[in-house]
C-alpha cells in the first residue's frame, strides 16, 4: 500500500486505543446512561451547563460556570479534529456526554461540583490547540495517535468522575 492510500485510512493503532478506552468506560456505565450518552450532543451538554447555572443562581449557590466554557470550546475543536477517526464508530459522544450527567448528579453536592468545574477548567488549560492542527494533519497517523491518547485520557477522567458520582451512599 502506498503512502496516499495509508494516509486516507484511519490509524488502526489509534482506533484500537480509542476502542479500549471506550470499553473501559462502558464497563462501569449503566446501560441506561450508555444509551443516553449515544444521543447526547455537545450542545446538549452546553445547554445543561446553562440550566445548572440557572438552578444554582435560584438556590443562591451561584458558581462561576464560565470556567468550564474553555473546556467546551476545546472539546468542540477536538471533536472536529478527531471526527475522521470517529467516523462510523460510537466514539464521539463519549467525549462529552458523561459531563452532562456528572455535573447534573454533582449539583446537590457543591464541594464535589466545585472540584469538577475546577478539574474541567484545568483540562481545558492543557488541551492542545486542535483548531490549528486538526484540519492540517487529519490524515497523519502520528497525529491520529495523539488524538487517540487525548481521547483515552478524557474518558479515563470521565471514568473516575462517574465512579465517584455513582458510588452509592458516598455523596
Amino acid at each position: 500500500m502506498d503512502q496516499a492510500q495509508s494516509a486516507s485510512q484511519p490509524s488502526a493503532q489509534a482506533l484500537l486505543s480509542m476502542n479500549e478506552a471506550l470499553e473501559r468506560l462502558s464497563r462501569i456505565v449503566s446501560p441506561t446512561d450508555a444509551r443516553t450518552f449515544q444521543s447526547t450532543t455537545l450542545k446538549d451538554v452546553f445547554d445543561a451547563a446553562q440550566q445548572i447555572q440557572q438552578h444554582l443562581a435560584a438556590r443562591g449557590s451561584l458558581r462561576n460556570m464560565r470556567r468550564i466554557e474553555p473546556f467546551f470550546r476545546g472539546l468542540e475543536h477536538y471533536s472536529k479534529a478527531v471526527d475522521t477517526l470517529c467516523n462510523g464508530t460510537p466514539y464521539l459522544p463519549w467525549i462529552w456526554a458523561p459531563i452532562k450527567l456528572i455535573l447534573q448528579l454533582a449539583l446537590d453536592h457543591i464541594t464535589i461540583f466545585e472540584k469538577l468545574i475546577e478539574a474541567y477548567g484545568r483540562i481545558a488549560d492543557v488541551l492542545p490547540r486542535f483548531d490549528r492542527i486538526g484540519a492540517a494533519f487529519k490524515d497523519d497517523h502520528d497525529v491520529q495517535q495523539v488524538l487517540a491518547i487525548v481521547y483515552a485520557d478524557i474518558l479515563a477522567f470521565h471514568e473516575r468522575a462517574y465512579k465517584i458520582i455513582r458510588r452509592p451512599g458516598k455523596l
